[in-house]
């Protein structure tokens, strides 16, 4: 994988092989899941998925949200606590930063996007701060850094 820009800080990323059977599930009191792999940034270690971003760095607007969120490259982005909500907002996906848990999940969001909209994205391997929900696709957390771009 390539990275656009070196991390501020140092970053380690573990990777799961695609058949690995021992995998270390991310559990916490909102949620668990098998993420991708694990992320050390900062002596702390953070659950890894896949953001997946329009070319300049937005999100891509989905579930009716509004793509008015920008992921600068090696830097965390937050949600405010009063902006989040655990567990599944059925009505629209706001309350959290969704990603991808899987990377075969790209190619399916780069033709939609492409398809529909006529939008160009990019994908990132991306770390995740306080899951808030998670079902068998995707992960709804409070933060995310952009780490690698997958290509």
């Amino acid at each position: 994988m390539k990275s656009e820009q070196l991390q501020p800080v140092p970053v380690e990323t573990f990777l799961y092989p695609r058949n690995f059977k021992e995998k270390i599930p991310f559990v916490n009191s909102e949620c668990e899941f098998q993420p991708s792999g694990w992320a050390k940034i900062e002596d702390k270690f953070y659950p890894l998925g896949y953001k997946i971003v329009t070319t300049e760095l937005k999100s891509l607007g989905l579930r009716n949200n509004p793509n008015i969120m920008t992921f600068p490259i090696g830097e965390w982005v937050r949600l405010p606590d009063d902006q989040v909500t655990v567990g599944n907002t059925h009505w629209s996906g706001w309350g959290g930063i969704w990603m991808a848990l899987r990377r075969g999940s790209i190619p399916t969001y780069r033709n939609y996007m492409m398809e529909k909209y006529q939008i160009k994205t990019r994908a990132f391997l991306t770390a995740m701060d306080r899951p808030l929900f998670a079902n068998n696709d995707r992960v709804k957390s409070q933060g995310v850094m952009l780490l690698e771009e997958i290509l």
